[in-house]
């Protein structure tokens, strides 16, 4: 180890296989900036935990939940929640009414397919053409199902929170009942831990 001549007073005591250590200070930069960490440590202690000046997690959550809410027009006279239990839902037989609620379920505005595939084989989301059925199959369920989403799943309410007309959902829950029994390719396996089978009418 070479040993400069302005270094040797710097020199530590201790040794391991020929490498010793040089007292050196710290350099002034870094003792700055670790002076700084601690003062920022204690504003934010006092900003956020000593005089509450400062939201924590929940009250922002809280704040952009509303303003979320807001955004979308999640207030009650837009919830989709209100048209679907005022409705008597029933299953739609005619062409036009599967051909409409098909292409809801196909649009890229809904996303229906996006999850639960082209032909409702399941992908992410659960075969809609099973009998086997984890949340319930009649239009009473599917509807409501639709309308209020899983958001623990992470399927958002119809549309990602957008109303639906009646008429519309009318189509889109018989175009989902017209699909049952079919054997698309690929078909997603059945849940056995939740599914129950259900068969709509």
């Amino acid at each position: 180890m070479n040993i400069l001549d302005d270094e040797q007073d710097k020199l530590l005591n201790h040794e391991y296989d020929g490498i010793r250590e040089l007292d050196n200070h710290m350099p002034v930069w870094w003792l700055w900036l670790f002076y700084f960490t601690i003062g920022w440590g204690v504003l934010y202690l006092l900003y956020y935990e000593v005089f509450n000046f400062g939201s924590d997690q929940h009250e922002q959550y809280a704040l952009e939940m509303a303003a979320a809410e807001e955004q979308y027009g999640l207030g009650s006279d837009n919830d989709p929640q209100a048209s679907t239990g005022t409705v008597a839902w029933v299953f739609e037989t005619d062409e036009a009414s599967i051909a409409n609620g098909k292409e809801i379920f196909m649009s890229t505005n809904n996303l229906c397919f996006t999850c639960h595939g082209n032909a409702g084989e399941g992908l992410v989301g659960p075969n809609l053409t099973d009998e086997f059925w984890i949340s319930g199959c009649s239009a009473e369920e599917i509807a409501t199902n639709i309308a209020n989403g899983f958001m623990e799943k992470g399927m958002m309410p119809y549309g990602s929170n957008a109303p639906i007309a009646d008429e519309d959902m009318t189509d889109l829950i018989s175009y989902i009942a017209s699909i049952q029994g079919t054997n698309p390719p690929n078909p997603k396996a059945v849940d056995e831990t939740r599914a129950v089978q259900c068969n709509m009418e």
